[in-house]
């Protein structure tokens, strides 16, 4: 078996290879002056491991490019990052289901697919074999022994907030809108008193940072201590690295399901165990 690492994901597919005993495939990728994408791999064994997050367009490009490069071999997808999930229904008239393209053009090559926190069950359903792993254990985990509070900032994070605690051994919570009248709505902790603790924001994508920007601000007014932030993927779109730090945020904290500098939890492990089960 060879593991092919894609242009996005080079750290992880390294990881991955180590952790499977392979070696990882020679790969060559090019931009022509025009903006065309070239790719070439080397050295192919029959069974093949792409490990290609998706978080532009040249990435999924690759990625079709990497499939077609191993024309004759039995490849396994790990897309730990999958891109175009969030479309996962028609919330307009004509509207294409983003995630459903996506899945039919991945599974036209791939006999199996491993992906890390897909966006919803929703989107998940789309694909024929997949696995989708679950990193909030893993963040719960780096989390492990420190007197923090885990917060989701909304809802609709609350289950992912509530494993990522438990493994954690913390408490958690998350931020509910309270309408106070016809033109005011007050954000708060549903439970907790937060003055004085240390608190830590859980979501599962950072992309703009809006989010959680906003609830950084709630938070500093319920008297926080400090605030960190944690995510499954930190997309990190634009400056909003550095819009997440001018907001007080004193860490961020992420996984290598996309490779940036706050990439210190690796998903390496629990992606193995998927690719041997």
């Amino acid at each position: 078996m060879k593991v092919v690492a894609g242009n996005s994901s080079p750290i992880l597919a390294k990881r991955i290879a180590e952790r499977l005993g392979c070696e990882l495939a020679k790969t060559t990728y090019k931009v022509f002056p025009d903006g065309e994408l070239y790719v070439r791999i080397e050295n192919i064994d029959r069974d093949v491991v792409i490990v290609q997050s998706i978080n532009s367009n040249n990435d999924l490009v690759y990625l079709m490019l990497m499939f077609d490069a191993l024309e004759g071999a039995n490849v396994t997808a790990v897309i730990p990052y999958m891109g175009y999930a969030r479309q996962d229904k028609k919330f307009e008239e004509g509207e294409a289901i983003s995630i459903r393209a996506i899945a039919n053009l991945i599974e036209s090559y791939a006999e199996k697919v491993v992906t890390v926190n897909i966006h919803s069950e929703s989107a998940k359903r789309y694909f024929k074999n997949i696995v989708d792993v679950d990193a909030m254990p893993l963040i719960g985990e780096y989390y492990k022994g420190r007197d923090v509070v885990m917060i989701s900032p909304d809802l609709g994070s609350y289950n992912r907030v509530k494993i990522a605690s438990n493994y954690a051994g913390c408490e958690f919570d998350y931020l509910e809108k309270v309408r106070i009248d016809a033109e005011t709505v007050e954000i708060k902790p549903k439970s907790l008193d937060l003055k004085g603790r240390d608190v830590v924001i859980v979501d599962d994508i950072i992309s703009t940072g809006g989010t959680i920007v906003e609830a950084t601000k709630v938070l500093k007014n319920c008297g926080v201590e400090s605030v960190e932030c944690a995510c499954v993927h930190a997309v990190l779109a634009g400056n909003a690295l550095n819009r997440l730090y001018s907001a007080g945020i004193g860490r961020v904290v992420a996984t290598d399901t996309v490779e940036k500098p706050v990439s210190v939890i690796s998903v390496a492990d629990a992606i193995v165990l998927a690719l041997r089960s």
